[in-house]
């Protein structure tokens, strides 16, 4: 997996590109909770191929950690991939989406 940052309008971006599994979760969690250390996070997934189960308990769990530092994650532009596991596996509530950066900085701003 291959990841860069940015900002926009003051929330960090995480592009992402690969594919979110077992291989890759250890770096992945590892890399945003040091970002939530500062900041929330908008993880744009536009560019992840694939992700297993494994890889959407990674979200759930950054998600929660977050959290637990008054930080937010937010997910941009889920595939229906994604958003079926994450139904399927009843842990839709669990994470919070958008579908534009705007979506994403207005959900980090007033989402509790």
């Amino acid at each position: 997996m291959n990841y860069s940052s940015r900002e926009y309008e003051g929330s960090r971006v995480l592009d992402l590109t690969g594919n979110l599994t077992v291989n890759t979760i250890t770096a992945f969690t590892g890399m945003v909770n040091s970002i939530t250390d500062k900041e929330s996070v908008m993880i744009n997934m536009e560019n992840v191929g694939v992700i297993t189960s494994a890889g959407l308990q990674a979200l759930i769990e950054i998600s929660f950690v977050a959290k637990e530092k008054e930080r937010r994650v937010v997910i941009l532009w889920p595939g229906d991939e994604l958003m079926n596991l994450a139904e399927a596996m009843g842990v839709y509530h669990n994470l919070i989406f958008a579908q534009s950066l705007e979506e994403g900085c207005t959900k980090i701003r007033y989402f509790t």
